[in-house]
């Protein structure tokens, strides 16, 4: 397999999610990525809210609760979904043009022969890696709910992928110092919900389990130390069981007001083991980097997995207008952080609205982080198409290391 192709994809992603240039850091711990689930698109076009607020995907990964509100058979026999954030554009235009050719020609040849050339690639490299750069995409597999007496259940089987690097400067040595990680998971979540009787509203209660299969990978090292002619991927395994319990009231209080809580993620980190290496380019055979798996090996062990509570409310805004409906606000709190350690409460604060029009096409809006996030779809009964762009804080304080994302899903099935 040549190396070519790679090193463009390796220093394109590595490119392609960076932070500010500070220090020669890898992504640590990357608490971020630790949860089990898929980018809930309808969700995050009303701001992230859905502790209360059900929709195709939250039964799944967000609240349990939520597959109560099935009435009758419902499945999704295909989609998938994929998304960006950052300007991935100019990123690749960057690698294709410029970062790219001159690895090949050969770094350290620049460096005799043209020291002002590469400076000026090593100033635009940190120029472009101001801000983190991603890449999304799930694959929405055969997933079914239906209603078995007092009980509604839900199973399905998902996969999902996440790429994400930074550039840093080498402790402060000038040097461009990649950071590129990407995971991919198989999901398969079953859930299950029923009321509860005898209560003066509705209140359901629901429980899921996911299994999760998950195998990662990561390169980290200054961009001089990549080596065109021999360069290894290193892959590592974990399997796992992830929990989540929820409960939802409707109309507490007053018609329309719902409040949601939910307790997600729950089952301890993943032993993550090495599984194989891929040989990009060089000797087939060639000895595996036995201190670089040993890295990795640690890299992996450190990361966190708490669970993640999510609480927050909904109200059902009554309306007489012909062909409006389904106009709803929600505000929700969750506890997971978006970067790679502990946030602020700010950092959790979710909320939106959404509302349908003419029966078929909904418009959703919100905050997320303190950021706009904006949404759109078009449901009918066999199919979905969603949109959504939002806001992502990757620091610990706000307004540090935002970025916007863009993503897209599509579902064919029986809604």
């Amino acid at each position: 397999m040549p190396f070519r192709p790679m090193l463009r994809t390796l220093a394109l992603g590595a490119v392609l999610a960076t932070c500010a240039p500070v220090s020669a850091q890898t992504f640590g711990t990357l608490n971020q990525d630790s949860h089990a689930g898929i980018v809930d698109v309808v969700s995050a076009g009303m701001g992230g809210a859905v502790a209360a607020t059900a929709t195709p995907d939250s039964p799944f990964f967000s609240n349990p609760a939520h597959i109560a509100g099935t009435q009758r058979l419902g499945f999704t026999l295909f989609g998938a979904t994929a998304g960006v954030g950052g300007n991935v554009r100019e990123t690749y235009d960057f690698y294709d043009q410029t970062l790219g050719p001159a690895i090949e020609e050969g770094l350290d040849g620049i460096r005799r022969s043209d020291p002002d050339r590469l400076q000026a690639i090593y100033d635009e490299a940190f120029r472009i890696g101001t801000s983190q750069k991603t890449a999304d995409v799930a694959v929405l597999a055969p997933s079914a709910r239906m209603r078995v007496g007092r009980v509604a259940v839900g199973l399905g089987l998902f996969g999902s992928g996440t790429a994400r690097a930074k550039i840093s400067d080498d402790g402060g040595a000038g040097i461009p110092f990649i950071d590129l990680y990407s995971q991919a998971d198989v999901l398969v979540p079953l859930t299950a919900a029923t009321a509860v009787p005898g209560l003066p509203f509705r209140l359901d209660v629901g429980a899921s389990a996911t299994y999760l299969q998950r195998r990662l990978t990561a390169k980290a090292d200054a961009i001089d130390a990549l080596d065109p002619d021999d360069e290894k991927v290193y892959l590592f395994r974990g399997d796992g069981l992830r929990l989540g319990l929820g409960a939802q009231a409707h109309d507490v209080g007053t018609p329309g007001l719902d409040v949601g809580l939910a307790l997600t993620n729950v089952g301890g980190a993943l032993d993550m083991a090495f599984d194989r290496s891929i040989q990009i380019e060089g000797p087939d055979g060639a000895p595996d980097d036995l201190a670089e798996i040993a890295r990795l090996e640690q890299r992996f062990d450190a990361r966190g997995s708490a669970a993640a509570v999510r609480v927050g409310a909904a109200y059902r805004v009554p309306v007489r207008v012909p062909g409006v409906s389904n106009v709803t606000v929600a505000t929700d709190y969750t506890s997971a952080s978006t970067a790679e350690f502990g946030q602020s409460f700010q950092a959790g604060l979710r909320g939106g609205a959404t509302v349908t029009l003419g029966g078929a096409f909904e418009l959703r809006a919100g905050l997320s982080q303190g950021m706009p996030t904006a949404g759109a779809g078009v449901r009918t009964r066999y199919a979905r198409i969603d949109y959504a762009t939002y806001g992502v804080e990757d620091s610990r304080l706000l307004g540090q290391q935002s970025r916007r994302n863009h993503v897209v899903q599509i579902r064919v099935g029986l809604f």
